[in-house]
């Protein structure tokens, strides 16, 4: 492959202005949003780029789960701000994520999927991350849009319903990034095959534990209600 230059990657920068203009028409008013938070990723993913040596040679066991507790953290921040009483969101968020990250995580290391290595680790635990911040936000927006007696279910299921619809066009409309990525790398297709494999099923598991526990913990704040 080609490196990118810098060229490119400001003539990518051009097509934020598709989704700003669509909304503008639209009248979504998700021009900010959007504006900041392609400008945010960029920076934030440039920052990666200088650091990521740095971080994959972490070698102390509680350095590497603190980093992780730190991911966890600030997904949990970004998630809390759609609930109504976002300090008490941000710990219920928080505890949920560490359940949905936590136990993948683990099970892939007692499956020797990976070995216990910050390179590992931190990439690892990021996709999970970012996966679970996704169902969360997902159900806090809904539970507090929308009104219904069965609001627990409705929340879970469009929590779930991204991951879900990726599945079933997976090989067929998109091949996944990961095994794009080991594809590309020189590795066995049919290796990547498997890995991708066990990433998204995973990756299904951590979507609903997350949107199961962040529903049901933070019903009442929305309902003031006891009813579980």
């Amino acid at each position: 492959m080609n490196e990118i230059n810098n060229t490119s990657l400001f003539v990518i920068w051009l097509f934020i202005l598709v989704p700003v203009f669509i909304s503008y028409r639209q009248s979504l008013k998700l021009e900010k949003d959007i504006i900041w938070s392609s400008l945010r990723g960029f920076v934030q993913l440039l920052i990666l780029g200088y650091c990521i040596s740095y971080l994959f040679s972490l070698k102390k066991w509680y350095v590497i789960i603190g980093y992780v507790l730190l991911m966890v953290a600030v997904a949990s921040f970004n998630v809390s701000k759609r609930g109504n009483d976002a300090k008490r969101t941000f710990f219920l968020v928080f505890f949920s994520m560490i359940v949905s990250v936590g136990i993948p995580i683990m099970l892939w290391l007692i499956c020797r999927i990976i070995p216990f290595q910050a390179r590992y680790i931190i990439p690892v635990a990021g996709m999970f991350s970012g996966t679970a911040m996704v169902a969360s936000s997902v159900v806090l927006e809904t539970m507090k849009r929308e009104q219904r007696n069965n609001i627990k279910q409705h929340a879970i299921k469009i929590a779930m319903i991204p991951t879900i619809d990726s599945l079933k066009t997976m090989g067929l409309v998109q091949i996944p990034g990961t095994m794009t990525g080991m594809i590309l790398a020189g590795a066995d297709p049919f290796a990547a095959v498997k890995y991708q494999i066990f990433i998204v099923f995973t990756l299904l598991v951590v979507a609903a534990i997350s949107a199961i526990a962040v529903c049901f913990l933070n019903y009442q704040a929305f309902y003031q209600t006891n009813d579980y």
